[in-house]
């Protein structure tokens, strides 16, 4: 690891809309498996100038910019609710990252299913010291 890399995990995502858009049957079965909701996985790395997103869709990564970003939170909302997220909002409530362009991108990052939890908690604490640098 370089000492520019802030943190480094790996992600599942999906946008507010992919979640808008999950029906009932995906929903249903995100209760066993919630990947089925986050079609975007990889590895996710933080620098000061980027949040890049390995593998984000078929042309590659994404990368973000402190600055493209309005707001960052850590809850569950009507799209990704405590009944699928594990219940426990301390470890399976997402990461919100709400960018200028109106998109809202849901993370768990390093999410073990069998337990339901994430470094969610240590990623909007980085992520929070990222934005106000």
């Amino acid at each position: 690891m370089t000492l520019d890399v802030i943190d480094a995990a790996s992600y599942l995502a999906a946008l507010r809309s992919e979640l808008q858009e999950s029906g009932r049957g995906r929903r249903f079965t995100a209760l066993l498996s919630q990947k089925v909701l986050f079609p975007h996985r990889g590895r996710a790395k933080l620098t000061p100038g980027y949040l890049t997103l390995s593998e984000w869709d078929r042309q590659g990564q994404l990368q973000i910019a402190p600055e493209e970003v309005r707001r960052v939170t850590r809850q569950f909302d009507s799209q990704y609710g405590a009944f699928v997220g594990g219940a426990s909002s301390k470890w399976g409530a997402p990461v919100i990252m709400d960018l200028d362009d109106g998109r809202s991108i849901y993370f768990l990052f390093d999410h073990r299913s069998f337990l339901e939890k994430t470094d969610n908690p240590h990623w909007e604490d980085i992520l929070l010291a990222w934005l106000a640098k």
